[in-house]
């Protein structure tokens, strides 16, 4: 099965999270209600998550830079930057 590339996928998320995160900001400028602030934060905690997940995808997929994740030793390391294990 051939995977089909999708990069303004990945900057539309990346837009997405940056009108969360400036969201946030104004939020907290206003005095907002602190709960409603930490679930706009959760929301863009989220949305991040989602983004890394679909940053992994296209790397593993040669979708990002035209090279397959081939080795094990190269899932390894993407395995280790998501869970930061050093």
């Amino acid at each position: 099965m051939k995977k089909t590339c999708k990069p303004e996928r990945i900057v539309s998320q990346l837009h997405r999270i940056e009108g969360q995160v400036r969201a946030v900001e104004k939020m907290y400028n206003e005095k907002r209600n602190i709960e409603d602030i930490i679930c706009q934060v959760k929301a863009a905690r989220a949305s991040l998550d989602s983004v890394t997940k679909l940053l992994v995808d296209d790397k593993v997929s040669g979708c990002y830079d035209g090279s397959r994740v081939a080795k094990k030793k190269e899932l390894l390391k993407l395995i280790d930057v998501l869970f930061d294990v050093t």
